[in-house]
């Protein structure tokens, strides 16, 4: 039998930098809906939802015609949100978390890994990149780069400029995909942060501290991650993909 997928989008209304981020318009709807249906539309996911503890975005997401999970006020990240679904979901044998900052989702992305992860039962945790035409884009510290080994596990995350990636290195730009084997995204949730998530900022580096290896699945084109009102600015004013 197929190995059942589960796939939940974590959404939080209280963010730092941009509050109220989820339910924020963008091309006259709300950006957390262009998430959920660019990955509706993805193959291989036998169940989509919504995990929120905010009443606003469960609402929004409801009238839109997502499936809501409400989670702890105590997650301090979107994977604890994920991990708290996926806790009511024995079902499920690989769980998919999607961000729900990224209205321009590559869905055949999403079905590409789902489609590798069943596939290899021994794949533990798989994720997205592509290749960035624009190299200059990978001097800011919001885009996340990542260096693969040949058979393309990644070997290291980074925010900086790993591998000369601004002069054609051959970094990759990280997307907020993940896919993890039930067993280990609970694992995952009960460890403490390492030295290298703490110093990057970046959650997926608890994994590779511990020597979980990453499968990487290559996109077929950029997307971009919503962080700033102005970042949602510029994506308004470009207009939506084709």
């Amino acid at each position: 039998m197929s190995e059942r997928i589960l796939a939940v989008i974590p959404a939080r209304f209280a963010a730092q930098r941009f509050p109220g981020k989820p339910l924020a318009m963008l091309w006259g709807r709300p950006m957390l809906q262009h998430v959920w249906e660019r990955a509706r539309a993805a193959r291989g996911l036998d169940e989509l939802v919504i995990a929120t503890d905010d009443e606003r975005i469960a609402t929004a997401a409801r009238a839109f015609g997502a499936g809501v999970e409400m989670t702890s006020t105590s997650c301090t990240s979107g994977t604890d949100r994920v991990a708290e679904v996926s806790r009511r979901r024995p079902g499920a044998d690989i769980v998919f978390n999607l961000q729900g900052d990224e209205p321009e989702l590559e869905t055949d992305a999403v079905s590409a890994l789902a489609a590798v992860m069943r596939a290899d039962s021994s794949l533990r945790m798989g994720t997205v990149a592509h290749h960035e035409p624009d190299s200059a884009k990978f001097e800011s510290e919001n885009v996340v780069k990542v260096v693969v080994d040949d058979d393309d596990f990644a070997l290291y995350f980074s925010r900086a400029d790993l591998a000369g990636a601004t002069r054609g290195g051959p970094a990759l730009r990280h997307a907020g995909v993940y896919a993890f084997r039930r067993d280990l995204l609970l694992e995952f949730a009960s460890w403490l942060p390492g030295t290298l998530e703490l110093a990057e900022r970046l959650e997926q580096l608890r994994a590779v501290q511990r020597g979980v290896r990453i499968k990487v699945v290559r996109g077929a084109r950029p997307f971009s991650g919503v962080d700033t009102p102005e970042q949602m600015a510029e994506l308004e004013a470009r207009g939506p993909l084709a």
